[in-house]
């Protein structure tokens, strides 16, 4: 499924010598329903990551950008939620979600643009967008795959990963 929402996920591009950054971090789309998870970054006064919250999620109902609305507490506890650390190099960050903690992501700044890097499909990827194809269950809904959806870090190509959780 292509939402709305993903029209504003175009690559970094210049524009008049200055770069042109997509609207957010990166996205995630489910087969549930139109709803869409947004991660943008929160930069300070100074164009700098803000240090106490770096890292801004929040739905967008139906993709639609002014049908804006808070994550639940056990959504960012147990599904959505990112753990935000200093990173490694001066100015970055390191992410992690907090129902995936395995897959390592680093929020850093790219050609004057906030991006989230991480391994896709084994490649230095920008992480522009992932996909979760959910089977509702008794309880809770059960992940049959992820799809992971982005651009090398260095030439720009078109990168994809999918996976099924746990294997």
């Amino acid at each position: 499924m292509v939402f709305p929402v993903l029209l504003a996920l175009t690559p970094l591009a210049l524009e008049g010598g200055s770069a042109v950054c997509p609207a957010h971090l990166f996205v995630i789309e489910r087969s549930k329903n139109a709803n869409v998870v947004v991660y943008d970054a929160n930069l300070g006064s100074t164009g700098h990551f803000d240090s106490s919250k770096p890292v801004v999620v929040y739905w967008l109902l139906s993709g639609d950008k002014d049908r804006r609305e808070k994550l639940t507490r056990m959504e960012q506890d147990h599904a959505y939620g990112v753990v935000v650390t200093s990173g490694s190099a001066s100015g970055t960050y390191a992410l992690a979600f907090k129902a995936l903690r395995k897959r390592h992501m680093t929020l850093r700044m790219l050609n004057g643009c906030p991006v989230v890097t991480t391994s896709i499909d084994g490649k230095k990827g920008i992480l522009r967008r992932l996909f979760v194809q959910s089977k509702e269950g008794a309880a809770l809904p059960k992940v049959e795959y992820i799809e992971l959806f982005g651009e090398s870090k260095d030439t720009g190509a078109p990168l994809y990963e999918k996976f099924v959780p746990g294997k």
